[in-house]
């Protein structure tokens, strides 16, 4: 015991420091990010992306096993296999076909298209009439999920400077945090007031907003090409 504090000891003052990040970046609070990340082209769209998307998503989540027991009178286990489906779909996506999709075609592609396929699936949800059209629209909103979540990481990683990509993801993860408090109340809210079938329209629309950033974001986006996008590591 003796000598291990010893060790510990002679580590701390004997040891040279091998990281030395900038205190001044380090110490950025959020509204500082966001204040930086407006001198990057596209940024902050691809940043508010991730507020809308996980809005939508979050309030899916939190209005659907009351949607699926009014519409189809799932219980508990059955809704239970439904979100292992689409967990399912997503270990697929992010395991097997991120790492050979994105490569080829690119986050500029793959976030607008990934992000149509999750508010049409989103919306797709409503109109279901079977359960093999629910489980159609829940893989449509899941392989979208997929796909968008490592490229829309990756695209934020590389517009920002080198020396602001774990602020700049802190803020994109602040963001997500944000939506998923708001994503459920607003979906509760409407699910009670305006009707069991409103929530996931609301949450489309939301996504169609999303679409329209993220192509924006995409097109003015200028990405470092000394970054290593993040959705093309194994």
């Amino acid at each position: 015991m003796v000598r291990r504090r010893g060790n510990f000891v002679a580590a701390c003052f004997l040891l040279p420091e091998t990281r030395h990040g900038d205190r001044e970046q380090s110490s950025l609070g959020r509204l500082d990010l966001l204040n930086r990340a407006r001198q990057h082209p596209g940024l902050v769209p691809l940043l508010s992306v991730f507020f809308l998307l996980s809005t939508a998503f979050s309030g899916f989540e939190a209005t659907f096993a009351l949607f699926a027991e009014r519409r189809f009178g799932f219980t508990a286990e059955t809704i239970g296999y439904v979100f292992a489906f689409i967990g399912a779909i997503l270990a697929l996506v992010n395991g097997v076909l991120v790492g050979r999709v994105v490569p080829r075609l690119g986050e500029r592609r793959i976030i607008p298209v990934a992000i149509g396929l999750v508010g049409i699936g989103i919306l797709l949800v409503p109109a279901a009439t079977s359960i093999a059209s629910l489980f159609l629209a829940c893989g449509t909103m899941a392989i979208g999920m997929g796909f968008n979540n490592p490229a829309l990481t990756s695209s934020v990683s590389r517009v920002s400077d080198v020396s602001e990509q774990g602020g700049m993801l802190g803020l994109a993860q602040s963001l997500a945090a944000l939506g998923r408090i708001v994503g459920p109340a607003w979906g509760g809210f409407l699910f009670d007031h305006a009707g069991t079938s409103v929530p996931f329209v609301s949450a489309g629309s939301i996504m169609a907003v999303a679409l329209i950033l993220a192509v924006v974001g995409v097109r003015r986006a200028r990405f470092h090409p000394s970054h290593q996008p993040a959705a093309h590591m194994p």
